[in-house]
């Protein structure tokens, strides 16, 4: 090789190498964004695909149980023994689904407070914080139901630490949340609208192919779940220790939320301006997150894939923030009423044009629809 040919090589300058930087830092801003946003759609898409699933296995469901799509919600203190009783243990039971592993992985949340509560971790398991104790006739009947039902719950009661793993590791979880026209039906309450309670009395349900006969809507409009809201209360320190003991894997840890298992009913005061039925009651669906691909930094504005009763999966838009002064497009992170239980016109019809929030079978007086 000639010097020459040496003399001419040298290296990137400074400047040169700021320039490299700079561009490529460029790149990635502009790239992150769109990344996030493929991340995004990907888990609605995955989330709608678990549910698509949990559908053919409510038909198969249907087909054996007199029509009833279900045995009830995904909730151990009210609707009994989770290994006999709710969707849950019913698309497990019929080899359709594991739940537990068919989670929407837009959610940080990952495990159910029913979990805690079949864990023994939680203060549901005391009459004081829950409307009834055991819903009766849905254990083992050799065992006794106590209020407290301390018997019920944890690695005892379900035969030792690998029995309660045995549990966990089928699939009994999810962080998906059910409405309550799927849990419950319509509501039972003495005046046919207000539920009162979550119990199994306060409804007519679960859903079943009757309620659809008779409905005032049609199947495509009456929802049955999405991705399930996380309560408030953090999980303590002492209480992950025991949920990660009982699942056998590091499934929570302190300060983690749990999610919701299914929405309240005919709970919410809707108000239409010009309607002269304002202050009838409607469904709420705050259970339900609009969480995928949100427009705002609040995490306002996503959508909830939701599976309807004809088996379809839809975008529900969370396009109206709720309460006192409300703003259209913009949402609040909110399907309809917001975390006060307020609604007003435009958070009423959010949803109403979206999915049935009234009774099914028998319809309410008024324009409400």
């Amino acid at each position: 090789m000639s010097r020459s040919s040496c003399r001419g090589r040298r290296g990137f300058t400074l400047v040169e190498l700021l320039v490299v930087i700079a561009i490529i830092g460029v790149l990635v801003a502009l790239l992150l964004p769109a990344l996030s946003s493929a991340r995004s759609a990907a888990n609605a898409s995955g989330s709608a695909s678990n549910m698509s699933g949990f559908g053919r296995g409510f038909e198969l469901y249907a087909n054996s149980n007199n029509g009833n799509y279900s045995s009830g919600a995904f909730d151990h203190c009210r609707d009994g023994d989770i290994r006999t009783y709710g969707w849950v243990a019913d698309l497990i039971s019929q080899k359709v689904s594991q739940p537990g592993k068919a989670l929407d992985q837009g959610s940080r949340n990952k495990v159910s407070k029913t979990v805690a509560e079949y864990a023994g971790v939680t203060d549901a398991n005391t009459t004081a914080n829950f409307e009834t104790g055991l819903a009766a006739g849905r254990w083992d009947n050799t065992e006794t139901p106590t209020p407290a039902f301390a018997n019920k719950t944890g690695e005892a009661y379900f035969g030792g630490d690998a029995k309660a793993k045995e549990v966990w590791d089928q699939g009994y979880n999810t962080n998906y949340a059910t409405t309550w026209h799927f849990s419950r039906g319509d509501p039972s309450g003495t005046n046919g609208y207000t539920p009162g309670t979550k119990s199994l009395s306060d409804g007519d349900g679960p859903l079943s192919q009757n309620h659809l006969a008779q409905a005032n809507t049609t199947a495509a409009r009456v929802a049955l779940m999405g991705p399930a809201r996380a309560i408030s209360t953090p999980v303590v320190a002492a209480d992950a220790t025991t949920i990660v003991n009982f699942a056998g894997s590091p499934v929570v840890k302190a300060n983690d939320l749990l999610t919701q298992s299914f929405t309240g009913g005919m709970t919410v005061t809707g108000t239409v301006t010009g309607d002269t039925t304002d202050g009838v009651k409607i469904h709420e669906f705050s259970a339900i997150e609009p969480l995928h691909q949100p427009k705002t930094a609040g995490g306002g504005g996503g959508h909830a894939p939701v599976l309807f009763a004809d088996l379809h999966v839809e975008k529900v838009q969370d396009t109206v923030t709720s309460g006192a002064t409300e703003v259209k497009n913009k949402g609040d992170g909110y399907l309809g009423n917001a975390a006060d239980g307020s609604i007003g016109a435009l958070g009423y019809q959010e949803v109403a044009d979206q999915m049935w929030t009234r009774r099914l079978r028998t319809s309410q007086t008024g324009s409400y629809q």
